[in-house]
């Protein structure tokens, strides 16, 4: 999604135009979700996806023409025999993808605000106009809402913005995109609106810059997480290791740790060189806000240093939420299936508010130590 929105002012400020395609309702088996994105460059290059496919392909002949033409469209996709997969498989879902073309001032503006706020970690939403009947607001209009009282662009009519305001704050809550219709009873017509949520991003700080490190470095930056390391080996914590990091601190881990603006949106992954380290890190910690702490090591190894921590006086109850060993039981032994245990887990606990009790059955935790109170 980044790129995608530090591509779109870019864009306007050089002139050009660009197929901004987001899907913007689903029903039943779909191949990608409301809110899935696809921007299609003026080389015709692509950047994101909404699931490939039949429907995507339709989508993006549909795209430029619609950027040959200036206007434009919401489209509607019945995943029948006609939008099958390419292998023959059908969802039979329905789609409504959005396809805009962004030009204006306001909107680089808007999307140039997008980033900032979430660079400052910021949640807010953005409101587009997919469908109007009302002559006084336009097809495509914007409105970005932050939680700190930023807004940029409008939609046309207060009464709306209002509207949509009420409904969106139920939408940063569930973090799930709406389609929102709306009519105002006075003979304009129905708008719809899609509402979608941009929550602050998560930040990924990783205590170690080894093998391990390196690898998780390169998922977390890829599966948009803002990724720290921390080491002590300024010949490891180097770009050149890890090239996808936002930020590397050299330093003693344990340190610079407790120094770091530790809160809420902040997963914590300890992999370090050894056991010394590794309990270092996880005192230095154990008592921050951070919503996740996955520590690495054998089930023996992590009992050694509950043990320890406990003799220093950490609950047994707070080490109980350390997620040691860390990762999903995926039966991983290489680097590269370590990682992918990690970032999976990773995944799994920041979308799990609005994805857990969804779906059937969930990838199995690795078997967490059990602290003796």
């Amino acid at each position: 999604m980044q790129e995608i929105y530090q591509k779109i002012p870019e864009l306007i400020e050089n002139g050009e135009t660009g197929a901004y395609c987001t899907v913007v309702e689903t029903k039943g088996s779909t191949p990608q979700k409301s809110g899935a994105k696809l921007l299609i460059l003026p080389d015709l290059q692509n950047i994101g996806t909404l699931g490939g496919g039949c429907v995507e392909a339709e989508a993006r002949q549909q795209a430029i023409d619609l950027i040959r033409e200036r206007t434009t469209r919401l489209l509607d996709f019945q995943l029948d025999n006609d939008y099958g997969w390419d292998d023959g498989l059908i969802c039979g879902g329905q789609m409504k993808i959005f396809i805009d073309l962004p030009t204006s001032k306001t909107e680089q503006d808007l999307f140039d605000s997008l980033q900032r706020l979430s660079v400052q970690k910021v949640a807010l939403y953005v409101a587009t106009v997919v469908e109007s009947e009302d002559t006084e607001v336009r097809v495509g209009q914007k409105r970005l809402v932050a939680t700190n009282g930023e807004t940029v662009g409008n939609l046309g009519r207060t009464t709306l913005e209002t509207e949509v305001h009420q409904v969106a704050s139920e939408v940063l809550q569930t973090n799930e995109p709406l389609l929102f219709k709306w009519n105002s009873g006075n003979g304009t017509g129905q708008i719809s609106v899609f509402i979608e949520p941009i929550q602050s991003r998560s930040t990924l700080l990783i205590a170690g810059a080894g093998h391990i490190g390196q690898a998780l470095c390169h998922l977390g930056n890829w599966t948009d997480f803002d990724v720290t390391v921390i080491d002590d080996r300024a010949d490891l914590a180097s770009e050149r290791y890890l090239p996808d990091a936002n930020q590397i601190i050299i330093g003693d881990i344990a340190t610079e740790l407790s120094q770091y603006p530790i809160d809420h949106l902040t997963y914590v992954v300890i992999v370090t060189r050894g056991h010394n380290h590794d309990e270092e890190a996880l005192h230095a910690v154990i008592n921050s806000e951070a919503c996740y702490i996955g520590l690495i090591g054998s089930r023996r190894k992590i009992k050694l240093i509950f043990d320890d921590l406990i003799e220093i006086g950490i609950s047994p109850e707070r080490l109980a939420q350390i997620y040691a060993p860390i990762g999903l039981d995926i039966s991983s032994k290489t680097v590269p299936e370590i990682a992918v245990s990690i970032a999976s887990q990773l995944i799994q606990v920041r979308n799990s508010a609005k994805s857990i009790n969804r779906l059937e059955s969930q990838p199995k935790r690795m078997p967490t130590i059990q602290v003796a109170s």
